[in-house]
C-alpha cells in the first residue's frame, strides 16, 4: 500500500471498512513464530499492532470530523494516519531483517465527537506513547544492541509528541473551523507531521527529507 494512496479529502466509510477487511485477512495469512528470544522483536510486534490500530482509528476520526464540517481537524487526523503508515513500514522492515513477519491485529475503533476524539488522541494516546511506551522500548532495544529498532522507536516518539501538540491546538481552535481543509506535511522517513516541509526534517534530521502532502 503506497503512502500516496492515503491522499484524499474525504475518507469514505467503505474505505475504513475495506482496510479492516484486508487487515483481517492479512492477520490470518501472515503467520510468524512468536519471537520469544528477543524482547525487541516482541516490542516491534506490539508497536506494529498499536500503529496499525492508530491508522484505522485516525481514519475513522477524520471521517467523523469531515461529517461535522471540521475540515482542519479532518485533515490533521488524515495526516496522523499517514504518519502511522510510515511507522508501520519502518517497524515491518526492521522485523523482517530480524527474520520475523509482522502479524496484524485490528480492533474496531471507538469514534466519539470530534472534540472528544482530539482530546483523547492528545491526552491519552499520543501522550502515553511519547512519555511512557516508546522511551521504554528505546531503552530495551539499546540494551539488546539493536540500534536500528531504537532509532525507529525514537522516530515515533518524536512524531507522537508533535501529534499531541497539533491535536491540542486543533481542539482549542475547533470552534473556528468550517469545511475548509488544510495541508499537512508528513516525512516519508520518520512520519514527522508538520505545517510546512522543513529541511532538514525536525523529526529525523534528514537534510534531503521528502514529504507526503495530506489535506
Amino acid at each position: 500500500m503506497a503512502t500516496r494512496n492515503l491522499k484524499f479529502k474525504i475518507v469514505p466509510k467503505w474505505g475504513v471498512l475495506g482496510f479492516l477487511a484486508v487487515l483481517g485477512f492479512a492477520s490470518l495469512a501472515w503467520v510468524s513464530d512468536a519471537p520469544r528470544q528477543s524482547r525487541t522483536a516482541q516490542n516491534l510486534q506490539s508497536a506494529y499492532t498499536a500503529e496499525a490500530n492508530g491508522y484505522v482509528r485516525y481514519l475513522a476520526f477524520a471521517e467523523r470530523a469531515q461529517e461535522n464540517e471540521y475540515g482542519e481537524a479532518a485533515s490533521l487526523f488524515r495526516a496522523a494516519a499517514c504518519a502511522q503508515h510510515v511507522h508501520l513500514k519502518n517497524f515491518a522492515a526492521v522485523m523482517r531483517k530480524m527474520g520475523y513477519e509482522p502479524v496484524i491485529r485490528i480492533d474496531a475503533p471507538v469514534v466519539k465527537t470530534t472534540a472528544q476524539n482530539l482530546r483523547i488522541s492528545a491526552q491519552v494516546g499520543e501522550a502515553y506513547e511519547r512519555d511512557i511506551l516508546y522511551p521504554e522500548l528505546i531503552k530495551e532495544a539499546k540494551a539488546e544492541g539493536n540500534d536500528e529498532a531504537a532509532r525507529m522507536f525514537q522516530y515515533v516518539t518524536t512524531a507522537e509528541a508533535q501529534h499531541a501538540k497539533l491535536f491540542k491546538a486543533a481542539l482549542s481552535n475547533l470552534h473556528k473551523m468550517d469545511m475548509t481543509n488544510r495541508v499537512y506535511y508528513i516525512c516519508n522517513m520518520c512520519g514527522y507531521t508538520a505545517e510546512r516541509a522543513a529541511k532538514p526534517c525536525p523529526g529525523c534530521g534528514d537534510p534531503k527529507a521528502t514529504y507526503e502532502e495530506m489535506f
